[in-house]
């Protein structure tokens, strides 16, 4: 059983989701969705299927935001944000589930980097924080908020390109629970999501700036045993950056800043880090 309480394909029997899906290995799962590698029998593609917990599923709501924001996000091509490829709802194990189709990225994700032990130098960190900027600039101009930035979400094709999976899905997931996130997406929650404020742009480039923060020193800023603890922690607190960073620590402390208004946009976010490339 999966973490969305259904079976897992066999290896003998692979699912066919909505009649076009070969359903191969899960690539991980979480309390509201679980991934798959597939095959898209149509163009002999490799895919990836990501399927909505039948409970989400199943909520007129839920159903509506999906089809909204998915069909933004399948519409936009941008050369930093995975390419959604199809989405819609679906039978699979007596349940009708919402899925969603991307394309698959196979240079791995900036999580899988940094649990081999990893970091990222400033430099490394400044390029990475400008293709992920570019990619929130263009979600925010369509109105769009991506709820889940994290090193797990931000994923490397064979081009060595970074790109943002799961854009707009997090908006949609985090509508849905409110407050009852894993400790996962807690750990890169902004303040106002800690005090169950809306998700709004500013919470994207708060969340980008802790993931950058991470992938230099290997800590979370803020981060806690607990989701509550996590959460609490950076109510109302200044980011800790530090000064060896150089004029890196400025930008990141601008990104992190605990008021939303304070914050750059995702815009303005990666201009400051095309600024300070020539010092660093």
């Amino acid at each position: 059983m999966d973490a969305t309480g259904e079976q897992e394909p066999s290896a003998s029997a692979p699912a066919l989701l909505a009649g076009r899906y070969r359903l191969g290995p899960r690539r991980g799962s979480a309390v509201d969705a679980a991934f798959f590698e597939a095959v898209d029998e149509e163009s002999q593609t490799a895919v990836v299927v990501k399927l909505v917990h039948p409970d989400l599923s199943a909520r007129a709501e839920v159903q509506q935001a999906f089809r909204s924001t998915m069909q933004v996000v399948a519409d936009i091509r941008h050369p930093h944000i995975a390419a959604v490829l199809d989405f819609g709802a679906a039978e699979w194990n007596e349940h009708r589930v919402l899925y969603v189709v991307s394309e698959q990225l196979t240079g791995g994700s900036l999580r899988d980097l940094l649990d081999r032990g990893r970091l990222l130098s400033p430099s490394q960190a400044l390029l990475v924080g400008l293709d992920a900027c570019k990619a929130l600039d263009a979600l925010h101009r369509k109105g769009l908020v991506h709820g889940d930035v994290r090193p797990a979400t931000m994923v490397f094709g064979d081009d060595r390109r970074l790109r943002l999976v799961d854009a707009g899905l997090g908006q949609v997931v985090a509508d849905a629970v409110g407050s009852e996130v894993s400790n996962d997406v807690a750990m890169y929650a902004s303040p106002e999501q800690a005090v169950g404020a809306p998700l709004q742009p500013a919470s994207d480039v708060y969340a980008l700036c802790l993931a950058l923060l991470e992938s230099i020193t290997g800590r979370v800023p803020f981060a806690a045993d607990s989701t509550v603890a996590t959460l609490a922690n950076r109510v109302d607190k200044l980011m800790p950056v530090s000064a060896d960073l150089g004029a890196f620590a400025a930008v990141l402390e601008r990104a992190g800043r605990p008021d939303p208004a304070d914050r750059f946009t995702a815009a303005e976010f990666g201009r400051s880090l095309v600024q300070i490339s020539e010092r660093m």
